[in-house]
C-alpha cells in the first residue's frame, strides 16, 4: 500500500479551492511539483534504458547535475516529453488506428510504428497499443450514456481520439 498524506497535509488549502465556483485554482510551484511527483511516481521507470536512450541525461548524471536518471525524469524529464521506460508498440493496432502513420511508412518517411511512437506519437498524444476500453463503463462515465446504445460502440474511438488526452480512464480502476 502506498502511503499518501491527507490532502490538507500535502497541499494546504488546495481542497478548499475546489469548493469554490471558479474555473481556476491557484497552485504554488511546490504544490504542482508535488502533484506531478505523485502522478509520475506510479509509472514504470528503467534507469539503464533512460540513461542509454538519453545520453545528454547520462552526461548530466555523470557530472552530478542530477543524482540519477530517475531524479531527472521526476523533476524535468516528464515535462520535456521523455519516456521513462521502453514502450511496446503493437504495430498492427497502431497502423490500423493511425492511418496517417501507415501512409508515412508506405512513403518511406518512417521505418516502423515503434519509431513513429518514440519520435512523434507519444508527444502527439497517441497510444502505443489497444488501451482495453470497457465500452459500457466508459460510455456511461464520460459520454454520459445512461443505457446501452450505439454510443458504446464509439467508446473505444472516443477514448483513443479524445479521452486519453483528457486524462480519462479507459476502464474502472476497481
Amino acid at each position: 500500500m502506498v502511503n499518501i498524506p491527507h490532502p490538507r497535509v500535502a497541499f494546504g488549502d488546495l481542497p478548499d479551492q475546489f469548493n469554490a465556483d471558479a474555473d481556476e485554482v491557484r497552485l504554488s510551484r511546490k504544490t504542482l511539483a508535488g502533484l506531478l511527483d505523485l502522478y509520475i511516481s506510479s509509472w514504470d521507470f528503467d534507469e539503464d534504458w533512460y540513461l542509454t536512450t538519453y545520453p545528454d541525461i547520462a552526461a548530466a548524471v555523470s557530472s552530478a547535475r542530477f543524482a540519477s536518471g530517475w531524479a531527472h525524469f521526476r523533476s524535468v524529464g516528464y515535462l520535456e516529453g521523455r519516456l521513462g521506460s521502453p514502450t511496446i508498440v503493437d504495430s498492427e493496432w497502431y497502423l490500423e488506428t493511425y492511418p496517417d502513420v501507415a501512409q508515412a511508412m508506405l512513403e518511406g518517411k518512417i521505418a516502423s510504428a515503434a519509431e513513429h511512437f518514440e519520435n512523434f506519437g507519444y508527444a502527439e498524444g497517441r497510444l502505443p497499443s489497444n488501451p482495453g476500453v470497457d465500452a459500457r463503463w466508459y460510455a456511461r462515465r464520460y459520454m454520459h450514456v445512461r443505457k446501452p446504445s450505439e454510443e458504446e460502440k464509439n467508446a473505444h474511438e472516443d477514448f483513443v481520439r479524445r479521452g486519453y488526452r483528457g486524462l480519462a480512464l479507459p476502464a474502472s480502476p476497481r
